[in-house]
């Protein structure tokens, strides 16, 4: 494991995602029993070195069941109608030398701000066939739905809840120049 000595913030330019190779996912445990998956599949993230920013539309949410998402985009969750965008703002990404990164910042859902750390990794700039300079970073944290205003439960019969309060965030973002976008 690196020291801080051994970190850098070594982005550089202005990076936009490609939404096309991008994607931004949750996994909560449902029941107690198995983690249940989602997406958002409308978003954007600009990465610089200021660090990470990314908007992602709360009704894109895609949870392959229509009446489960609109039970989502409903105020018993991310109530779409009046809080339409789910927001990260991260200060600079910490890397190592082996491409380990990890960024603090903010998430904001409905309103409420939580503290977030997200670690993973980036890769450096690579070019593609048709001579387009992309870059991967992949990340993954965790945060307590309720400090959120995701308050939504239900009591299981045998005790418990429905889902847990403990969601799984994943992102992997494929970027590209902004200038090239």
């Amino acid at each position: 494991m690196s020291t801080t000595a051994d970190r850098t913030t070594a982005v550089t330019g202005v990076w936009q995602s490609d939404p096309t190779h991008s994607t931004i996912g949750f996994r909560v445990v449902y029941m107690g029993i198995m983690p249940f998956e989602g997406a958002f599949r409308g978003f954007d993230a600009t990465l610089d070195e200021a660090g990470l920013r990314g908007t992602a539309q709360a009704s894109s949410i895609d949870v392959d069941n229509e009446q489960l998402a609109e039970h989502l985009a409903s105020p018993d969750f991310f109530d779409t109608a009046n809080h339409p965008d789910l927001r990260f703002e991260g200060g600079p990404l910490t890397v190592d030398a082996d491409g380990a990164v990890e960024v603090e910042g903010n998430l904001v859902v409905k309103g409420n701000s939580v503290p977030a750390t997200l670690a993973g990794n980036l890769t450096a700039p690579a070019t593609d066939p048709y001579g387009n300079t992309k870059r991967g970073l992949t990340l993954h944290g965790t945060v307590d739905r309720t400090k959120l205003g995701l308050n939504w439960n239900a009591p299981l019969p045998e005790g418990g809840s429905m889902l847990a309060d403990e969601v799984d965030l994943s992102a992997s973002f494929l970027f590209v120049p902004a200038e090239e976008r």
